[in-house]
């Protein structure tokens, strides 16, 4: 199997997990509230604080991680279609979420999420960058 197609099933497989989690009930904000107030001992307030940052994070990491996948399904100076490609999917996660009780759509998390992907190909950019000039001092 070629490396490409490698990389496609992987990155299927990712958004396959993507759409599972989302789906389900044990990974709702309350949820994750509950469960960072009885752990760490928080006040509602404090809790309610760190789980907005940790799902935000998520957010931001998860959909990094799938835009380098895309990424890896590409031409490797091309950059926008995996962004592209990440935010259509986030957005359509997001109205796959809309329709799950207890879970909301929120066009705001699509933007977090198309933040994260672009930060993501922008650090390998700027990677690739680095490598690509340090091998050329070396020869």
């Amino acid at each position: 199997m070629q490396k490409k197609h490698i990389w496609i099933v992987i990155t299927i497989l990712y958004c396959a997990a993507i759409f599972i989690a989302t789906a389900s009930p044990s990974m709702t904000g309350n949820s994750t509230k509950s469960f960072i107030a009885e752990i760490l001992k928080l006040t509602p307030e404090q809790a309610a604080t760190l789980n907005f940052l940790f799902r935000k994070s998520v957010h931001l990491s998860a959909f990094g991680v799938l835009a380098l996948l895309i990424y890896q399904c590409f031409d490797r100076e091309k950059y926008v279609w995996p962004w592209i490609l990440t935010t259509v999917y986030a957005a359509t996660d997001e109205l796959h979420q809309a329709f799950i009780p207890s879970r909301t759509g929120s066009i705001i998390d699509v933007g977090i999420d198309s933040l994260g992907a672009i930060i993501a190909l922008t650090l390998a950019r700027v990677y690739m960058e680095y490598r690509k000039r340090k091998l050329q001092k070396e020869y």
